[in-house]
């Protein structure tokens, strides 16, 4: 009898303890997501406001009005059918088919949620409807718009700018697009799709920063040692090959990283294993469930547990199971630039009320800091000279000499269709330039070459961006 008390005193402790968890659970999963789920514009209560509450305005850096209502349950946008197409991810629609949109994500603030328990009160003895707050955002409409402008062509992809000091979004581009003034338009089928923050690409060699940083700060004095190409090299039943059949012979490891010798950085990541190579990308925010205030980015993944040898030489060089969002790669350049310092991406810039007055403003926040100022100043150097006299040349910035222009480029398989064109990358950053401190990720799908894909267009957007003076 005694053995049968125990037991059901064991037990009750442990169902005691099993409730008293998933409360825990429950109550952290509603505070970390609580100002998630109640920025959505399908909320029902967002739904009831929209029908009394005329929404605010959101507006560009410069304060260009982007979108703006006159009564509940409208809204009018910017008139430039191309520029209105250019920032439709950023935007959002009333229709609510862009889950990043700030007329989406934000709808709370736009309609000034903290007012509406007296809204209809208000309507009711006055006959006025209340009228929501302004979002003034970091994004400038003139350079979204030159994006556009000279993407290729019929093609899709992804581009995004951000200062690496503030965290500011300062363009975000995702193509195809769509009109948030004419929801009735045929559209194709992933234009609501934002690719900036929501679709996970293989970084192909713009990976190798991560596989650098992770030699680096693993392997000695690896930046003092010789390495050999002979355009092949055989592990196991496995054959990995540096693009268009180059032969790179005998190399420093800075001359691997600009001329993106696979072999190198291939037998790098063997030498790192799939578990050095995992924290190093763990510690620049793979495999982390980003929850930012201002936007919502899906995950970047790499390595899990059940890698082998072959997987983590593959995940060196950017390829297998290894996925990035742009905005992430992005902020990944942008933290090499940073001194090893990531910071929060923010996409608001400040927030005023009907009366004009501020209610907000941007507070630059550090995310992570993923390596050390050390490392990330080598790692800079080695992007610069990868510019200079690498793969990314084309990335140059003629008669830019206010600092200097540092990248990395890549060329990402995407499928096992040898005659797809593989996807184009570029990302990197001005470097040294206090008044420009931008960082930039550019993917062109089935682009092919990111040297002559995406690096030139890199060039000229961050040439663009200096012109206009952002910050």
């Amino acid at each position: 009898m005694r053995d049968m008390r125990s037991a059901i005193r064991l037990v009750s402790m442990i169902l005691v303890f099993a409730i008293l968890a998933v409360s825990v659970s429950y109550v952290i999963i509603i505070n970390t997501n609580r100002a998630k789920w109640i920025n959505l514009a399908n909320n029902t209560r967002v739904a009831d406001a929209k029908k009394i509450t005329v929404q605010g305005k959101v507006l560009d850096t410069k304060g260009v009005v982007l979108s703006e209502s006159s009564a509940p349950g409208e809204r009018h946008y910017i008139a430039d059918d191309n520029l209105r197409r250019a920032l439709s991810h950023t935007i959002g629609d009333q229709k609510n088919m862009s889950f990043t949109g700030v007329e989406n994500l934000h709808a709370t603030k736009l309609l000034d949620m903290s007012e509406t328990k007296t809204g209809y009160m208000l309507q009711k003895l006055t006959g006025q409807s209340p009228v929501g707050n302004d979002l003034y955002l970091t994004v400038s409409a003139e350079l979204t718009e030159y994006i556009s402008e000279i993407f290729p062509a019929w093609k899709s992809g992804a581009v995004c700018v951000i200062n690496y000091e503030t965290g500011a979004i300062l363009a975000m581009l995702s193509l195809p697009n769509y009109d948030p003034a004419d929801m009735t338009l045929q559209v194709q089928d992933t234009a609501y799709y934002n690719r900036v923050l929501q679709k996970r690409y293989a970084p192909g060699s713009t990976f190798k920063i991560i596989t650098l940083v992770s030699a680096l700060e693993n392997l000695g004095d690896v930046y003092e040692e010789e390495f050999r190409c002979s355009g092949i090299w055989n592990y196991s039943d496995f054959s990995l090959r540096c693009a268009s059949g180059a032969v790179h012979g005998d190399m420093s490891l800075i001359q691997a990283f600009a001329d993106s010798c696979n072999v190198t950085f291939g037998s790098l990541a063997h030498r790192l294993g799939s578990t050095r190579l995992k924290t190093t990308a763990e510690n620049f925010g793979f495999n982390f469930e980003f929850n930012f205030e201002d936007i919502r980015m899906n995950a970047s993944h790499i390595l899990n547990s059940g890698m082998n040898a072959e997987d983590a030489i593959q995940a060196g060089i950017g390829q297998g199971t290894t996925e990035v969002t742009p905005l992430h790669m992005a902020m990944i350049s942008g933290a090499i630039a940073n001194e090893g310092v990531m910071m929060e991406p923010k996409l608001i810039r400040e927030m005023k009320n009907a009366s004009g007055m501020t209610v907000s403003t941007m507070t630059s926040e550090p995310f992570k800091v993923v390596t050390t100022p050390e490392i990330a100043r080598e790692v800079a150097r080695y992007m610069y000279e990868t510019v200079r006299g690498g793969t990314g040349r084309s990335a140059a910035i003629s008669g830019y000499t206010d600092g200097y222009v540092c990248g990395k480029t890549g060329s990402a398989e995407w499928t096992n269709d040898k005659t797809k064109d593989t996807n184009a990358w570029y990302t990197g950053f001005l470097y040294g330039d206090q008044a420009h401190p931008y960082a930039i990720a550019v993917v062109v799908e089935e682009g092919g070459y990111g040297g002559s894909a995406a690096a030139p267009l890199a060039s000229k957007i961050l040439k663009k961006a200096i012109q206009l003076g952002l910050y």
